[in-house]
């Protein structure tokens, strides 16, 4: 893998923290459990997320806003036919 590739690698990563992130803001979750998430790349070039440990309140409440998130997006596809 090329720098340029690592590089790549990781800003995909960090993106997908910083989603991660903003997602344990919304949830109220402690700064501590914020700042631990960390974007990261394998050696092989896949961007990865480190989580670490969440307290189970905040993971119970993000997979509750995740739950509601599916619901609405199946709703809006609700009579939408998938065939060709």
């Amino acid at each position: 893998m090329t720098m340029q590739e690592w590089r790549d690698c990781t800003a995909v990563a960090n993106g997908a923290a910083d989603a991660l992130r903003e997602a344990l803001r919304l949830v109220g979750a402690p700064e501590r459990t914020i700042n631990s998430v960390r974007g990261s790349a394998t050696h092989r070039g896949s961007p990865l997320v480190h989580v670490g440990h969440l307290p189970a309140d905040v993971a119970e409440r993000l997979a509750g806003r995740a739950g509601r998130q599916g619901s609405v997006t199946e709703a809006k596809g609700a009579g939408r036919s998938l065939s060709a």
